[in-house]
């Protein structure tokens, strides 16, 4: 007894509870008299509830955690700050998928935001707005602040740039005066965009200096020039140069044809000569200014001479009579004849239509006019041989065909010849000069007798007078008739 005391003295106890503790049982405590109490009234009651009661009862070797409210407690508060977490990440979640941030578009180009609007399916409500800062569709606002959100399907206002004011009236410069450099800036400056500068070579222009101006509306001047106009001006770019690197070829004998095609496909200045040729066929090249092989640049200047075909080389036709002129060269019609001269001696050549020596080709006339001399001309005596009727023949034929401007007058006179006979003749039997006019005079075949002799028609050129002594004879011209002239010489 004494020993089971001893275990409970105070060294002993506490010895107790620490090899309790160390083995990791907790101490146990003594009950208070109150819950001694309700236990022994518990005892008191039916069997059955008072099982349940001791089986709700702590064990007598375990000890009570008066923390176990507190920590549940905090259990509850963290599971319902998770809860809350959960629903604010959740909502946050949705926010993020349901809206998009705007980025800052001012400045950049409305295909950038008609991509980023297709990718988020936002749609963009676009204002067109002139400005002479900024190119055409490059975008001056937007109605969301750069960097808010967006809700996906909403709709994104933005201000894009039509550019410049295309009917502003910008008056043209004088280009003369301003080189292709200055031209440039001006256009930049003035964001004429219709306005095209254009550069071509030119042989008489200096390089960079203005040619010519061209406004596409014929009714727009300089001065009334509007930003929407189309205009060009032209500029040099001076003389254009080119590498010899044109073989040429050999074109003898080849056709016209032939070195046509081959100028223009190479852009060589062609020029011709023309000249007969009885080896080389007509249209064919005989010879070249470049030999073949040698090498040519584009625009650089070439001479060949092309074949016109035989050649007929014209004789001198002193060294031929009338007769056989005719027949001198064979395959040119020459034309031989006669006519008179007042100093050249009969059968002398008078003239020829082409210089002796001269090659005539089927480009020329190949007729040939060759005028020999028959001498002075000499007036027959015509009385009583020709009558009136044959005059303008004889005239013509023997004379005016001939070069001689022979002419005739005629008059009525009285005789016994039958009408219209000859009977008188200013010149007769004798040479006449080229120019003449001859006086002629006419039977009227009303006297009964034949006169005993001719009236004397050899006097000078002012026709002579009539002597006949017959009384009553007409010794002018016939009343009412006057004097006749033969046709004028061809």
């Amino acid at each position: 007894m004494s020993d089971f005391l001893s275990n409970f003295n105070g060294s002993n106890y506490n010895h107790r509870k620490q090899d309790k503790e160390s083995q990791g049982e907790k101490p146990t405590r003594r009950k208070p008299a109150a819950e001694a109490k309700k236990n022994s009234e518990a005892d008191n009651q039916s069997p059955e509830p008072m099982l349940k009661r001791r089986a709700n009862l702590p064990n007598e070797n375990e000890e009570i955690d008066h923390s176990y409210k507190k920590k549940k407690k905090r259990k509850g508060r963290l599971l319902i700050l998770l809860v809350v977490a959960s629903c604010l990440l959740l909502g946050l979640f949705y926010y993020q998928q349901t809206h998009v941030k705007v980025p800052n578009f001012v400045g950049k180009e409305i295909s950038d935001v008609q991509v980023w609007a297709t990718k988020n399916k936002v749609t963009p409500k676009v204002k067109q707005s002139y400005n002479s800062s900024k190119e055409a569709n490059t975008i001056l606002a937007q109605g969301q602040k750069a960097g808010s959100r967006l809700k996906k399907g909403g709709i994104l206002p933005i201000t894009n740039s039509s550019g410049p004011n295309p009917e502003e009236k910008i008056p043209l410069p004088d280009f003369t005066k301003m080189n292709k450099q200055q031209a440039e800036r001006w256009i930049e400056e003035k964001k004429a965009s219709n306005l095209s500068l254009i550069e071509e070579y030119s042989d008489t222009v200096e390089k960079d200096k203005m040619i010519r101006s061209e406004i596409a509306n014929a009714e727009v001047t300089p001065e009334s020039y509007k930003r929407k106009d189309a205009a060009k001006v032209y500029y040099s770019k001076g003389k254009q140069t080119y590498q010899k690197d044109i073989k040429v070829p050999d074109f003898q004998r080849k056709t016209r044809g032939d070195v046509e095609t081959w100028a223009k496909n190479n852009e060589i200045e062609l020029t011709y000569t023309e000249k007969p040729s009885n080896d080389i066929p007509a249209d064919s090249i005989i010879d070249q200014s470049i030999a073949k092989d040698q090498k040519i640049a584009k625009k650089d200047k070439m001479q060949v001479t092309v074949s016109l075909g035989k050649g007929y080389v014209v004789p001198n036709f002193s060294e031929y009579n009338l007769e056989d002129a005719a027949s001198a060269l064979e395959g040119v019609h020459i034309q031989a004849k006669g006519i008179y001269t007042e100093n050249l001696p009969y059968g002398q050549l008078v003239s020829q239509s082409e210089e002796a020596g001269k090659v005539l080709s089927a480009k020329d006339n190949l007729t040939i006019k060759v005028f020999y001399s028959l001498g002075q001309p000499y007036m027959k005596d015509l009385r009583g041989t020709m009558v009136e009727g044959g005059l303008q023949k004889y005239f013509h034929d023997e004379f005016q065909s001939k070069g001689a401007n022979i002419n005739y007058v005629i008059r009525r006179v009285d005789s016994d010849q039958p009408k219209g006979t000859v009977v008188g003749m200013s010149h007769y039997s004798d040479y006449i000069p080229l120019n003449l006019t001859v006086s002629i005079d006419i039977s009227l075949g009303n006297l009964g007798s034949a006169p005993t002799s001719f009236p004397n028609n050899t006097g000078g050129d002012n026709g002579g007078t009539d002597n006949n002594e017959s009384g009553g004879q007409n010794t002018g011209a016939e009343a009412g008739g006057g004097s006749q002239t033969s046709p004028a010489s061809e």
